[in-house]
């Protein structure tokens, strides 16, 4: 592991203006990397923002949009 600095669950909380139930179960369906040391997460911030960043949402090309049902290139 790393010199990284880690979080604990209040901290990752506040990090992502979320619960802490709600990072605990996250990290519980595997959707959230995390250390259990003693009766405590851990966490490294690299980890958080890597989740976050499989979440960005990123704009759609023009290809995409004309897949998209309902759009006009799709009406017969």
């Amino acid at each position: 592991m790393s010199d990284e600095a880690l979080m604990d669950t209040a901290d990752v909380a506040r990090y992502l203006k979320m619960h802490a139930k709600t990072i605990v179960g996250m990290v519980e369906r595997g959707e959230l990397k995390a250390y259990k040391v003693g009766r405590h997460w851990r966490y490294r911030r690299s980890d958080i923002d890597a989740y976050l960043e499989q979440r960005r949402n990123t704009p759609k090309t023009d290809k995409q949009q004309k897949d998209l049902p309902g759009h006009e290139s799709n009406k017969s």
